[in-house]
């Protein structure tokens, strides 16, 4: 089993963490860092996979669980960016504090997998009904070349997407900024069926920042929108 294929099954609560550890060590070694740091990243890779084909081997056989995540650490994920939000205004990190966001990498000329995690999050935000509100969803594009902010308020506006929906773009050096404060792995590839000849390959999880814009959670790409809508109260739930 591949080792992303291993990280794509894990989503219950109780690994979410160690899940976003693993994300971390991949793209420091997908960054082609010294050959020192990358050996000793690829050691700590292999023993997180070995921890994590156990626990999720063990809960083949039982539905998710959706207890509260407790942690000793933070993990390296999130940071400073300056963006452009689909209104052509100048935001940064600072712009969304005060609200925990739910924060996903894609792109508006993405065919599937994309509009499918807007519409999770869209369909587990509906789920919480008056608390919806507390939450602030955020799409950061990774393809700024195509994705002006015009283009971005009418993607936003999609049936099935959550209603007060953010979009973000920049410039390439801005996008790739916030890309690795992310710790999101996106690459351009050729796409000869495409009208621009490429295409964007990409992760595709959705964090849940508190409302400092801390880490909190990481959301899997196969979670259902009933169980981010569990997670989500239990957030709610977790603070003072």
């Amino acid at each position: 089993m591949g080792i992303l294929n291993l990280m794509r099954l894990i989503s219950t609560g109780a690994t979410s963490r160690l899940y976003a550890r693993v994300i971390i060590v991949y793209e420091a070694i997908k960054s082609n860092q010294r050959p020192a740091m990358t050996k000793s990243a690829l050691s700590i890779l292999a023993a997180l996979a070995l921890s994590l084909s156990a626990v999720s081997l063990s809960a083949c056989n039982r539905a998710p669980k959706t207890n509260p995540v407790i942690s000793s650490g933070k993990a390296d994920i999130g940071g400073p960016f300056n963006l452009i939000n689909q209104d052509g205004e100048a935001v940064n990190f600072e712009t969304y504090q005060g609200k925990p966001q739910i924060i996903y990498f894609g792109f508006a000329y993405c065919p599937d997998i994309c509009p499918t995690s807007l519409q999770k999050i869209g369909a587990a935000l509906s789920m919480l009904g008056d608390d919806a509100v507390k939450f602030q969803p955020m799409l950061f594009s990774i393809d700024p070349a195509r994705d002006t902010p015009a283009s971005l308020k009418l993607y936003v506006s999609a049936n099935g997407f959550p209603q007060n929906l953010v979009a973000l773009t920049g410039t390439q050096e801005q996008v790739d900024g916030a890309i690795k404060a992310y710790r999101v792995y996106a690459k351009k590839v050729k796409d000869p069926d495409s009208e621009s000849g490429y295409t964007m390959d990409h992760s595709s999880l959705t964090y849940l920042m508190d409302e400092t814009g801390e880490f909190y959670e990481v959301f899997p790409h196969e979670m259902s929108p009933a169980d981010m809508a569990a997670r989500l109260k239990l957030y709610l739930k977790a603070q003072p």
